[in-house]
């Protein structure tokens, strides 16, 4: 699965991109948002295991 972070701060898992936009999902499930793919980075493994634990907060917010 890969996981990118939003200008914003959020985590998310992208599934899929469509004219020019890459769509990222809340890695606990919810709406998914579509953002600019330059505008995209990685995520630290410290912000990965955050979105990703049971008591991470949805869509990895800080």
């Amino acid at each position: 699965m890969r996981y990118k972070v939003d200008r914003s701060g959020k985590i998310g898992k992208v599934v899929g991109s469509y004219l020019g936009s890459v769509y990222l999902r809340p890695p606990g499930g919810g709406l998914e948002w579509a953002v600019r793919p330059d505008t995209l980075r990685d995520p630290t493994p410290q912000e990965l295991w955050t979105a990703l634990s049971p008591t991470g907060t949805v869509g990895g917010g800080r």
